[in-house]
């Protein structure tokens, strides 16, 4: 018997043309790479755009914590300098109640604030550490009045003119942490 054969698929030395369907599996493989490619590569910068708003929220969670910790800190370091100026002021205290006041409450509060201004430092941006600095120098104004008696005592000394003295430089230097913060918030949260 006689065998059919489909004359279109017959080349000229009677085998199969092969060359479209070929080139037809080349461009669909060409057409399948490139979505795949391009499918990855969106992928690709979908996952690093992710990554990048990750890391600006974690960086700015830092900053948050950084910040809160400073403000904590800085009222912490008021509230026990005004303990050791009024222990220092106050007639009645002997040198060994300054010193423990200095010891047991002013010294850690000012290791704290310490620790915050540097951790802020690190994660702020460039203004902020302008604005750091200045918050750093009244803290240490504020820090001079309230240990300049403690080996002293009030002998000799203006308590009222003292006193006026330390509150201004506290209002100073919390205003300088607010303005501080103001800018953080504007500028990095």
């Amino acid at each position: 018997m006689a065998q059919k054969r489909d004359k279109a698929s017959d080349g000229a030395d009677g085998r199969p043309r092969q060359r479209g369907a070929t080139s037809a599996a080349l461009v669909g493989a060409l057409i399948g790479a490139l979505a795949g490619l391009t499918g990855s590569t969106l992928a690709f910068f979908e996952a690093k755009d992710t990554h990048s708003s990750e890391a600006a929220a974690r960086r700015a969670d830092i900053r948050r914590a950084a910040y809160v910790e400073l403000s904590a800190s800085t009222n912490r370091y008021v509230q026990q300098s005004t303990r050791l100026l009024q222990t220092s002021l106050d007639p009645a205290k002997t040198a060994d109640d300054r010193q423990r006041v200095l010891d047991d409450a002013y010294a850690p509060a000012n290791t704290e604030l310490a620790q915050a201004l540097t951790t802020v430092r690190l994660v702020t941006t460039d203004e902020g550490r302008r604005d750091l600095e200045r918050v750093g120098a009244l803290s240490t104004r504020v820090g001079e009045l309230a240990t300049a008696r403690v080996t002293h005592g009030p002998e000799g000394v203006d308590a009222d003119k003292t006193a006026s003295a330390f509150t201004e430089a506290v209002d100073r230097q919390l205003a300088a942490l607010q303005a501080f913060l103001d800018r953080a918030a504007r500028d990095a949260l």
